[in-house]
């Protein structure tokens, strides 16, 4: 809204009452108060507001093939974190929780702010897995198997 009315007063036309005499030479602005820094500022606006669709692109994939031994050491863990509130906090989550050595599959859904992770008890733990989600800056608040 700030960025529109600061258009808006940049582009209004000028009124003949503004104008004082016709004589006076108009002073070129500084570039603060320039349309190419308000171009600018207004790009980075959109570009930040938009961040939370885009911002998957920064997390390489870090999915892995998992071979397992014996299907008894697959568990399936439910994750309630407090924290999330955008998509881009799903992406965070379920990134970190893949960094733990024999995590199979992590899906983190901020909506009900809960994460659901399943892995191989031989190769990984609940406390492994919490602590790198905790690491970043969202904090599990329970764990339910």
């Amino acid at each position: 809204m700030v960025i529109g009315f600061a258009w808006y007063q940049k582009l209004k036309p000028r009124k003949e009452e503004e104008i004082e005499c016709a004589c006076e030479d108009e002073e070129k602005p500084s570039f603060w108060q320039s349309k190419k820094f308000l171009g600018i500022v207004t790009v980075f606006a959109v570009l930040m507001l938009s961040f939370p669709y885009y911002s998957s692109a920064f997390y390489p994939d870090n999915k892995k093939e998992v071979i397992i031994v014996n299907a008894a050491d697959i568990q399936t863990i439910h994750l309630d974190i407090e924290g999330m509130t955008c998509e881009a906090c799903d992406s965070h989550v379920t990134h970190a929780a893949q960094e733990v050595e024999g995590v199979i599959e992590a899906k983190a859904d901020y909506h009900t702010g809960t994460a659901e992770v399943k892995f191989d008890k031989s190769k990984a733990s609940e406390e492994e897995i919490v602590e790198s989600i905790n690491k970043t800056s969202y904090k599990v608040i329970n764990v339910k198997k």
